[in-house]
């Protein structure tokens, strides 16, 4: 075990040096020759021409702090993905459903014959299906419309008994209390 852990920190330092070398090399230094052309420039249009005047560029040094902390931050949360949620609860996935259906039964009511589930990310609560089916260990209801206004499940499901309701239900009861 203790083989494993050293072998994840040792990836783990690698990623970081890999990213920090391509920052430094690539990024940073592509940002901070525009600012300094844009600073020559102003220096030249204020001061007189010489004709001797020689530019000088740094070589690239791998340092190890780069010259802007926050743009390095924001850098590497992007390229590793902090941003995104590696854990996903059934609570939110089930509040952001019943959010998402709750709008589209509004805008069913102003006018039916107008309405597109693709600007509401649902349909309304009496146009959808209602099988529930379990993905990723969570209860999600199914997200097609009816086959007609007798039947309450899609095509799909329309033969599948629906084994996970009474469970989904008592989810939605625990979340409205």
């Amino acid at each position: 075990m203790d083989n494993l852990d050293t072998l994840v920190k040792s990836l783990n330092r690698l990623e970081n040096y890999t990213a920090k070398y391509i920052y430094k090399k690539y990024i940073e230094i592509y940002t901070n020759t525009e600012t300094s052309e844009i600073q020559e420039t102003t220096e030249i249009l204020n001061t007189p021409e010489t004709p001797d005047q020689e530019q000088s560029i740094e070589p690239f040094k791998y340092s190890k702090q780069p010259l802007c902390k926050e743009e390095y931050k924001k850098y590497k949360d992007r390229i590793f993905s902090k941003e995104r949620k590696s854990i996903i609860k059934q609570d939110e996935v089930l509040k952001e459903d019943l959010e998402n259906m709750s709008i589209a039964d509004e805008e069913y009511e102003k006018n039916p014959s107008l309405f597109h589930r693709q600007k509401n990310n649902s349909y309304p609560d009496e146009k959808r299906c209602s099988f529930i089916r379990k993905i990723k260990h969570k209860l999600i209801r199914c997200k097609n419309s009816i086959i007609n206004n007798d039947e309450d499940v899609c095509s799909l499901h329309e033969i599948t008994p629906n084994i996970y309701w009474d469970q989904y239900n008592d989810l939605i009861e625990k979340i409205k209390k």
